[in-house]
């Protein structure tokens, strides 16, 4: 327990589950708006959505091999401020799927769909994912290493599967 609380007061650490609570809290996420939007809206079939789903997670073996052929000798910080950047992007390109625009300029939904699933799926895996965990290993102290990176993906959960999609749910049903 000793190893533990000393492990969880190292600056490093306590930075990371700090960044984890701010992207959380400042990074919503729309993923059951999304899948409302698709499904009852632009009328995307089950299959059809099953098939996107699997592009994606086949596209995030291109986010590895992209990871590891050019980003992992850089500085996480600086892949993580990217990923900001890249995740703007992406929320500006849903925005403008949401609008329709991508009808007005002559891209079909699945073309638009396929094109920023297959795109920021694999930039998602390289920028976000892949990073994070190989900064975990660097920074988890010997002889307690699966008791802190649980902890740290833990925190990394927190961010992405509670406090993005409750900061996005907030957000929609206080301003649509």
């Amino acid at each position: 327990m000793v190893a533990i609380w000393y492990a969880l007061a190292r600056r490093e650490i306590y930075l990371v589950v700090i960044y984890f609570l701010v992207d959380g809290l400042t990074n919503p996420s729309f993923g059951d708006y999304s899948y409302f939007f698709l499904m009852n809206i632009i009328g995307v079939s089950k299959f059809m959505f099953a098939m996107i789903t699997l592009i994606g997670s086949v596209c995030s073996i291109i986010g590895v091999l992209i990871y590891e052929a050019s980003l992992k000798e850089t500085e996480v910080r600086l892949i993580l401020i990217c990923n900001v950047f890249l995740a703007v992007l992406a929320s500006w390109l849903n925005y403008c799927f949401a609008m329709r625009w991508n009808l007005e300029v002559g891209i079909s939904d699945y073309a638009f769909i396929l094109f920023t699933d297959v795109v920021f799926g694999a930039i998602s895996t390289a920028f976000g994912t892949l990073p994070l965990m190989a900064l975990f290993a660097k920074i988890t102290p010997k002889g307690i290493e699966g008791t802190i990176f649980a902890f740290l993906t833990g925190g990394s959960n927190l961010d992405q599967g509670v406090l993005q999609p409750m900061v996005g749910t907030f957000i929609a049903t206080q301003f649509v």
